[in-house]
């Protein structure tokens, strides 16, 4: 399932386009593919002494089929093609921490601070996704710290589903400017959360993406 926009609490269906503007930098021209890396690289080794260029063979003498540039390139293709694939089941955090719209700001940025986040899902009474506020709406509201949220969350928001890719909310959060999704399911019940914090350590735990694929 793609990703799924509210308001007031409901999904509806108009595009995503036309309620959330893309805000992202817009390229000045198309870009342009390089070629591969490996292709250059074996084309060199080519070029080089037959005493200089790298081992084909294995341990028993028996020629590999690509040499060391190809399968390095091939290794690192396979692991962005899993990456392209993961689902935002595999980094979303939950439980998720949710407050009512009576909450006031001041509880919000409360409970904020002992859970050590920096955003809380404003949630219906039967668990429906309203809104999200994060620290920077309250740090905004200091000198109002006995209003209700209510006042401060935006009553239209972007949701995922668990099996939305990645990286559909990855393009979203750069397109959108915005820096977290809650993930519902199809009750519209809220089940996780996805912030910046968790792309940013999916990029550093590459190594580790085969338990997650």
């Amino acid at each position: 399932m793609a990703l799924v926009v509210y308001d007031h609490g409901y999904r509806i269906n108009t595009p995503l386009e036309s309620i959330f503007p893309p805000k992202g930098v817009t390229p000045l021209e198309q870009i342009k593919h390089l070629p591969r890396t490996a292709d250059t690289e074996d084309a060199f080794e080519k070029l080089l002494p037959e005493g200089a260029r790298p081992s084909t063979s294995g341990g028993s003498g028996s020629p590999q089929p690509h040499s060391n540039a190809t399968q390095a390139y091939q290794k690192t293709a396979s692991s962005v093609n899993d990456r392209r694939r993961l689902a935002v089941s595999h980094i979303m955090s939950s439980p998720v921490h949710s407050v009512p719209t009576e909450t006031s700001v001041s509880l919000a940025w409360q409970r904020m601070k002992e859970l050590q986040i920096r955003h809380l899902v404003v949630t219906s009474d039967d668990g429906r996704p309203l809104g999200l506020l994060s620290e920077k709406d309250l740090f905004q509201m200091e000198n109002e710290q006995e209003i209700s949220v209510s006042e401060v969350y935006s009553r239209q928001l972007i949701a995922a589903s668990p099996d939305t890719l990645v990286r559909q909310v990855a393009n979203s959060f750069i397109e959108n400017s915005i820096n977290s999704m809650p993930v519902v399911d199809d009750t519209d019940k809220v089940i996780g959360i996805v912030c910046r914090t968790d792309l940013l350590r999916l990029l550093v735990s590459g190594p580790n993406l085969e338990r997650w694929a």
